[in-house]
């Protein structure tokens, strides 16, 4: 085992090459060749994130499907808008930190529309966003209001 060269056991397992010196804390691992480090394999998880853009296209096809979908995304921003409104109402000191909530998100939407405008393909994204925004603003205006 004192030569360089890696030895197999009996089942099959190589064994680590012992460097100059005794002791637990000298042995060296064997590095494995550079082809084989730069090429990672894909995890299960990794591809099924990926086609999730897809999948969900495919599944939205179906025009009361798809309906249904920016309905729910209608109504999930509508929550979150008149909950911040609500919140934000209640404790006084919060306003500008919500109103920077508010407008962030509004504006990158905005801006990410003009770049799904320009895709070729199913406009799904585009109309989820679309939606989402709609919803969110309605449920802060309704909510400004109701505090007048």
């Amino acid at each position: 085992m004192g030569s360089g060269a890696p030895q197999h056991s009996r089942n099959g397992v190589r064994r680590v090459r012992q460097a100059a010196g005794s002791g637990d804390g000298d042995r060296q691992p064997e590095r494995l060749p550079t082809h084989a480090v730069s090429r990672l394999q894909q995890t299960r998880l990794q591809r099924q994130v990926g086609q999730a853009a897809q999948r969900l296209e495919r599944w939205a096809a179906n025009p009361w499907r798809r309906f249904s979908l920016q309905l729910i995304i209608l109504l999930s921003g509508f929550f979150f808008g008149g909950a911040i409104g609500m919140l934000t109402g209640a404790m006084g000191y919060l306003d500008p930190l919500a109103a920077l909530l508010c407008v962030v998100p509004i504006e990158l939407s905005v801006r990410s529309r003009r770049q799904l405008l320009l895709q070729s393909g199913d406009r799904l994204l585009l109309q989820l966003i679309d939606a989402a925004r709609v919803g969110w603003l309605y449920g802060l205006l309704l909510e400004g209001f109701k505090l007048l």
